[in-house]
């Protein structure tokens, strides 16, 4: 059985993935960087990217947290570390539940603000830094409050090009405690008017 599991769950990756991929213009690339700047809400962009936000959107409203999306209340600017509809789908899948309104609200409200840091912070505002995975050592970086009160420790790392040290892409990283692992940001920096998407990859688990 638990190869089973494994082999649905494998399938669900991949046929998600492909499907992402081949239909929309902020897909997750392993080291890629999607620029762009969306003259509307957050609300309204990830509107604009059903295949990539469709459940994410939903989880929002099933928080009740729609209204700082759209850039209304507290919070004018707030920067979300973004699941999308892969993870999200990942996670109803493992949890047993059948669609995002199966969730509990105050579940969904929880896991997002572990996710949303209020302000506006762009890649280049993070600094160099990292984390090992053997000790938990942290190193350079910047540690940042999250919604919730808790904390999310952020750094960049930037890559070698053609064998010239840092010359190369740079990457966004975070640690939440609560999710255990330490992930890579795979499509940064997605300006809307009321704050930045840091997109998370495909493989993000909430668990």
């Amino acid at each position: 059985m638990a190869k089973i599991n494994s082999l649905i769950r494998i399938i669900l990756v991949l046929s998600a993935g492909i499907a992402m991929a081949s239909c929309t213009k902020w897909n997750y690339h392993d080291g890629g960087t999607a620029y762009g700047v969306h003259d509307c809400s957050m609300w309204d962009y990830f509107a604009k990217q059903p295949r990539d936000w469709d459940s994410t959107r939903l989880m929002i409203q099933r928080a009740g947290l729609q209204e700082l999306f759209e850039g209304k209340g507290e919070y004018g600017q707030i920067t979300f570390l973004a699941p999308g509809n892969l993870a999200i789908m990942t996670y109803l899948y493992d949890n047993g539940y059948r669609r995002v309104n199966e969730i509990p609200a105050a579940e969904c409200r929880r896991l997002l603000e572990k996710l949303i840091i209020p302000g506006r912070i762009m890649v280049n505002d993070v600094p160099r830094g990292s984390r090992s995975t053997a000790t938990g050592e942290q190193t350079g970086g910047k540690t940042y409050t999250l919604l919730d009160e808790s904390t999310a420790f952020l750094w960049t790392y930037q890559n070698s090009y053609m064998g010239i040290e840092n010359a190369g892409a740079v990457h966004l990283y975070l640690y939440i405690r609560e999710f255990t692992e330490s992930w890579m940001i795979y499509s940064s920096d997605i300006q809307t008017e009321n704050g930045v998407v840091q997109a998370l990859g495909n493989n993000f688990l909430f668990n």
